[in-house]
């Protein structure tokens, strides 16, 4: 689910957008992940909640939606769209490895952005304490006095290794969606270098995520932590929960 990674050193001469790169029907691919399916159609709601720490604690709530689009040639690749209803893009590729993102677009780009290398969304085996490593940045830490105020735009912190285990893959989890057994859990943890206000030193701290994928359904509950620890600092917990999903 981290796919907010964008780069942009190598972006595409087409729009992507055209009509003739459709492929009509409900498509899938013939490997389909059922831990992050891709078929052309699906849809997932979920509810987001960003718990801030105190001073000056509260909780931001919305919703968001995901929509796989189908099958899209991207430049020879066979790739699979997913978009949000805040209209940003993400190309998927499918091979023996897994799934692996490898373009996106927010909606202040015309064009999409390639990816430095196919980033792994998931592995296509995930047996208990398999790792791999992924890029990510800060969702929603930030500065109180400074700005850009999230740290997310700003360039020293755009690049952060996180590191993945699969640390559970037999769980049960209970959503407003449904009751899902056999569910994989992945823990992230990445570390960024913040001041740390009581040994007045800049210091690693942890960005710890936990993210629940069940079988023929996909990503169904995400809980992300990231540090507070200074004054000048703002960060707290974020919740993601799948509401609804439709195939």
């Amino acid at each position: 689910m981290a796919m907010l990674k964008l780069r942009r050193d190598a972006i595409f001469t087409v729009t992507l957008l055209s009509p003739i790169l459709w492929v009509a029907g409900c498509d899938k691919p013939d490997n389909d992940n059922p831990l992050f399916p891709l078929a052309e159609g699906m849809r997932w709601t979920y509810r987001v909640e960003i718990s801030y720490d105190a001073p000056e604690a509260y909780v931001d709530r919305s919703t968001i939606t995901m929509s796989n689009l189908g099958k899209v040639d991207l430049n020879g690749v066979e790739t699979w769209r997913r978009r949000s209803d805040f209209g940003n893009d993400y190309w998927l590729k499918i091979d023996d490895k897994g799934v692996h993102r490898i373009a996106s677009r927010t909606p202040n780009d015309k064009l999409a952005v390639l990816d430095t290398s196919p980033r792994t969304v998931i592995p296509a085996k995930l047996e208990k304490e398999k790792k791999w490593l992924t890029t990510t940045v800060p969702y929603f830490l930030r500065r109180r006095s400074e700005w850009p105020f999230e740290f997310k735009y700003i360039e020293r912190y755009r690049n952060l290794t996180m590191t993945h285990t699969v640390d559970s893959t037999d769980q049960t989890v209970s959503t407003p969606a449904g009751k899902f057994s056999g569910c994989v859990m992945i823990k992230g943890v990445a570390f960024i270098v913040v001041w740390h206000e009581e040994e007045r030193t800049y210091k690693e701290a942890p960005i710890t995520s936990y993210e629940w994928y069940c079988p023929n359904v996909g990503l169904v509950k995400l809980e992300r932590s990231e540090p507070t620890t200074a004054r000048f600092f703002q960060g707290g917990l974020m919740r993601m929960t799948l509401l609804s999903f439709s195939d």
